[in-house]
């Protein structure tokens, strides 16, 4: 095993495990799905996948929130919260987790603006009646408070917010942050600055209903190990994930990249796609978390997209890790006189697993 990836059903959001190593010894947890997806069924797939340590409890070299939305942060704070309760009963950690990397949005924005997010403070209490607000507000706030009370704030080792350009070896595992960049960053900050002027809640409500801001925050990160690759997306939107691909070095002004694994960006959804993104960005292995149930993920187009931008000889597979008949149906389609394959997690398995050896 080099490098293996394994997405495991997350209905609409994203939860998915990255392991690598010697036997997959070491694993990252990325995102945990949406509210109630920890206790039906993430744990419990979970939890025999990872690797144990000397003393034999379930390990995770890291834990990586891409942003704060209900779809990709319930099962994390979940997790914490179990993690938490042990300690406070005086049990070992139901699982350990050696590292936690997440973005606070008042940290981006204080990057920008230092002591922005102290001055709108109030105004986000204002707003905390709107139920986008709250829900995205009271896990930020409970991942953070998780982070502080088990010892795992300050994003190890980066020891500042994840954001484009920065770099880490985590056992042997290399990343690269592409995203946020400074553009996504003063985007955000821009927000903050319009309610603070206003003096009106409702615009910093309407940026948390607005799903585009936080997305801009959404972290990205590119992994290496052994000379296998993925493009973890979060849900960023197109535009700012060529940029950084450009800004961290990745590729040159204009360029390309080809990765193994390309995890397709906010499910698939076409409001996230550049028209050039799939040109410059090929893969091996694209895969599509989403259900097709509470959003139309993922977009036709965005599958047209994709399929379009490679030639007809071209081999690669496209993963979806649920059946989603308007997709399934599309992709048939799009088949015709082309190489590339399907494939769709079974009912029975708890994920589905890509594997680079």
């Amino acid at each position: 095993m080099v490098l293996t990836l394994e997405f495991f059903d997350a209905k609409h959001g994203d939860a998915f495990l990255t392991r690598w190593g010697d036997g997959g010894d070491r694993a990252m947890l990325v995102d945990g799905g949406p509210t109630g997806l920890w206790e039906g069924s993430l744990r419990a797939a979970l939890l025999p996948r990872l690797p144990r340590s000397g003393v034999g409890a379930p390990t995770l070299d890291a834990v990586m929130l891409s942003h704060v939305d209900d779809d990709h942060a319930a099962g994390l704070v979940r997790l914490l919260a179990e993690i938490r309760r042990a300690r406070r009963d005086h049990k070992p950690d139901p699982i350990s987790v050696r590292r936690l990397w997440f973005n606070a949005v008042e940290e981006l924005v204080d990057r920008v603006d230092p002591d922005l997010s102290a001055s709108v403070q109030p105004l986000l209490d204002d707003a905390h009646h709107d139920e986008a607000v709250a829900a995205s507000y009271n896990q930020g706030r409970e991942i953070r408070d998780a982070a502080e009370v088990l010892g795992l704030q300050g994003n190890q080792p980066f020891e500042a917010p994840l954001v484009c350009g920065a770099v880490t070896d985590l056992a042997g595992l290399a990343v690269t942050v592409v995203a946020p960049d400074q553009a996504a960053l003063d985007a955000l900050a821009t927000k903050w600055r319009q309610a603070k002027k206003a003096k009106d809640p409702g615009v910093l409500a309407a940026s948390y209903t607005d799903r585009s801001i936080p997305n801009l925050s959404s972290i990205v990160v590119h992994v290496e190990h052994g000379g296998r690759t993925a493009l973890l997306t979060g849900d960023a939107r197109g535009d700012r994930l060529l940029t950084g691909l450009e800004q961290s070095g990745l590729v040159a002004k204009g360029g390309g990249l080809h990765v193994d694994v390309f995890k397709l960006p906010h499910h698939g959804s076409i409001n996230n796609m550049e028209p050039d993104l799939f040109e410059r960005v090929t893969a091996d292995h694209y895969v599509i978390s989403a259900d097709g149930v509470r959003h139309h993920h993922p977009n036709e187009e965005t599958l047209e997209a994709l399929v379009g931008a490679r030639g007809s000889a071209d081999k690669y597979t496209i993963h979806l890790t649920n059946e989603i008949p308007f997709a399934a149906t599309k992709l048939a389609d799009l088949q015709d006189g082309r190489a590339f394959a399907t494939r769709t997690r079974a009912a029975a398995e708890p994920v589905i697993r890509v594997e680079l050896s």
